[in-house]
C-alpha cells in the first residue's frame, strides 16, 4: 500500500479484546493470525460499502452525477476501488487499504481543479468515457447551458463533457469500521483467545 491515509480505529471493545489475548500471550507471542483475521474483517467491511454506499457510521453516501443520470451504484462504475483495498498484518498491527491515487478524494472528499487548461473536462456518457478525453471524440464543439455552463456537445447536440474550472467531490468514506466490523473484531479476538487457551 502507498500513501499516507491513516484511519484508526478507536473502540473500547476492539481494544479490550486486543489487551486480552496480548495480556495472555507469551512474551513474544504469535498474534499475526488474529491481526490477519482483523485485516480481512475490515477489508470485507469495506469491500461491503460499495454494494451499500455508505460510510462505516451508516450514513449514505451522496450519490455520483453517473449514477444519478445513467443508474447504478457510485464509486463502481469499473470497481477498481473496491478491489484494490489490501491488508498487511504484522504481529502487533494491521493496515488495510489501498493505492490507488484517487481513493483519497473519496474517502475525505475535496476540491479538483484544472490544471493543464482553463477546465476539467467530465465525461458524461459511456461513449465519452470509452474516448477518455475530448481530443479521442471527433466532432466535438463547445456550447453553453441556459445556467451559463460550458458543454462539449456532438454532432448529434447530445453532452458528452461537462467543463468545470474545479469540482466538489463529496466524502464518501469507505474505510474505517462500522460496528458491525467492531462486533466482528471482538469476536475474532475471542476466537483466538479461546482457540489457544481453551480446554
Amino acid at each position: 500500500m502507498a500513501g499516507d491515509v491513516t484511519v484508526k480505529i478507536d473502540d473500547a471493545r476492539v481494544k479490550a479484546a486486543l489487551d486480552r489475548v496480548r495480556l495472555a500471550l507469551p512474551l513474544g507471542g504469535q498474534m499475526l493470525p488474529l491481526m490477519q483475521n482483523i485485516g480481512r474483517v475490515l477489508r470485507t467491511g469495506a469491500q461491503l460499502r460499495f454494494r451499500s454506499t455508505t460510510g462505516p457510521d451508516g450514513k449514505a453516501w451522496e450519490k455520483s452525477f453517473r449514477a444519478k443520470t445513467e443508474g447504478g451504484q457510485t464509486l463502481s462504475l469499473t470497481r477498481r476501488l473496491r478491489n484494490s483495498i489490501t491488508t498487511e498484518a504484522t504481529n502487533t498491527s494491521v493496515a488495510v487499504g489501498t493505492n490507488v491515487l484517487y481513493a483519497a478524494v473519496h474517502q475525505f472528499g475535496g476540491v479538483i481543479r484544472a490544471k493543464k487548461g482553463p477546465f476539467l473536462s467530465i465525461p458524461v456518457t459511456p461513449a465519452a468515457r470509452a474516448a477518455g478525453s475530448p481530443r479521442n471524440m471527433q466532432g466535438l464543439h463547445v456550447a453553453q447551458t441556459l445556467k451559463g455552463q460550458f458543454i462539449l456537445v456532438d454532432e448529434k447536440g447530445i453532452t458528452q463533457f461537462l467543463l468545470r474550472q474545479q469540482v466538489t467531490i463529496p466524502a464518501r468514506p469507505f474505510l474505517g469500521a462500522s460496528e458491525a466490523d467492531n462486533t466482528e473484531m471482538v469476536s475474532a479476538g475471542a476466537r483466538f483467545f479461546n482457540s489457544r487457551w481453551s480446554g
